[in-house]
């Protein structure tokens, strides 16, 4: 395994991402998964209730998205050459805000990552019908987005150097998710756990398995319940994890510490 910072390994580090990051080793992590802020005010708006701990997600959209690009570029270098990265994002405003789209072009342009693929997430979860819009009329009709997109890049190439013996994925699993159109329910304990703002563990699940090797180091920068390194350890794979909020890092470190996939 290539060299990386034993202060982070295997733990999930309370603090700032953008900080953090650059105190890892270069060309020391294989895959990064991770779900970052969507930007919507949440806990402020009539769809979602619960706020993040510390952040306030309400940045003008612009400094949202170089906030984002910043975090990615630093991330850059600490991939290894041929390194995963997936974000998980949704649009804003039932799509009229192409937030993913922005993210693909500063990701590709800009920071000079290599696209991958573009899998759409179907949460088979039709929210709230009554939102129509302009209700039976072509004048301003509202479109709800059921599904939120997953972005995946590499770093230099698409290809990745593995040991053919530490391959994980089964192979009915390997035809079924190579299909980017991607079925399968959003997170149910939300509420339980206290934070809105989470998906399920079949998405870093399919994209561990999918784009890394046993023994590889899995990176979340916005760790949240910890959801990512939980399946990370739970699938052979080293992780890391960074969370600002101390109240999420001492749910999430309890919750991989147990290691089981249904808690």
């Amino acid at each position: 395994m290539h060299r990386v910072n034993k202060r982070f390994l295997n733990e999930i580090t309370c603090g700032d991402c953008e900080q953090l990051v650059q105190e890892l080793d270069d060309d020391s992590i294989d895959l990064l998964v991770t779900s970052p802020p969507y930007n919507v005010n949440l806990g402020f708006n009539k769809k979602h209730k619960n706020p993040y701990d510390l952040y306030q997600d309400n940045l003008p959209y612009q400094e949202y998205l170089e906030w984002l690009k910043s975090i990615f570029g630093k991330v850059k270098d600490k991939m290894v050459s041929g390194g995963r990265v997936c974000i998980n994002i949704g649009d804003k405003a039932n799509g009229s805000v192409p937030t993913h789209s922005d993210i693909i072009q500063f990701m590709s342009y800009d920071l000079n990552y290599v696209p991958m693929t573009t899998i759409i997430w179907n949460k088979n979860q039709i929210g709230n019908r009554t939102a129509w819009g302009s209700y039976m009329s072509p004048s301003s009709p509202s479109f709800p987005t059921p599904f939120e997109y997953i972005l995946v890049f590499a770093k230099d190439t698409k290809k990745k150097v593995g040991d053919k013996d530490k391959i994980t994925v089964h192979k009915d699993d390997f035809i079924k998710n190579s299909l980017a159109l991607w079925n399968f329910a959003p997170e149910t304990r939300q509420k339980k756990m206290g934070l809105n703002a989470m998906f399920p563990v079949e998405l870093p699940k399919r994209l561990i398995e999918m784009l890394s090797y046993k023994d590889d180091v899995v990176l979340d920068i916005f760790s949240g319940m910890g959801t990512t390194c939980l399946t990370a350890k739970c699938l052979e794979r080293q992780y890391i994890g960074f969370e600002m909020s101390a109240d999420y890092c001492k749910k999430s470190r309890a919750r991989v510490e147990v290691g089981d996939l249904t808690a």
